[in-house]
């Protein structure tokens, strides 16, 4: 079985150039805030999805922690960790930071959640 990445898209509407640290939305709803506490090139910051989850569960915020390459490019790549809060899985996000003709930046990525697995015969399973 092979898993396929799922494409997000979040926008940052009030940008001048690219840069990660901000409130960003995607097109499901959800938000992610970013922050940089110290100068270098690792941030941390929250997310909380708007994506429901199967069994009733309260969706939380949940912290996330991420590194950017941004000394090589304007456009800058990354890739952030979520560890959500209100289940026993997490996510990896990567992508890259652009900026259109407008000067709107937009953050394309790609993610992989792994969530537990009660075996290691339903660890395949586990990962979508």
């Amino acid at each position: 079985m092979l898993v396929q990445p799922i494409q997000v898209a979040f926008y940052n509407c009030n940008a001048h150039k690219c840069n990660l640290i901000g409130n960003w939305t995607n097109e499901l709803g959800s938000n992610m805030t970013i922050v940089k506490p110290t100068p270098g090139t690792i941030f941390t910051g929250s997310y909380f999805t708007a994506v429901t989850v199967e069994n009733g569960t309260v969706i939380k915020e949940s912290f996330l922690y991420g590194a950017e390459d941004d000394q090589h490019s304007d456009q800058p790549v990354f890739g952030f960790v979520v560890n959500w809060s209100f289940t026993v899985s997490i996510s990896d996000f990567i992508g890259q930071c652009f900026v259109d003709g407008e000067g709107v930046e937009k953050l394309e990525t790609m993610w992989l959640l792994r969530a537990k697995a009660d075996s290691s015969g339903d660890n395949w399973k586990a990962t979508r």
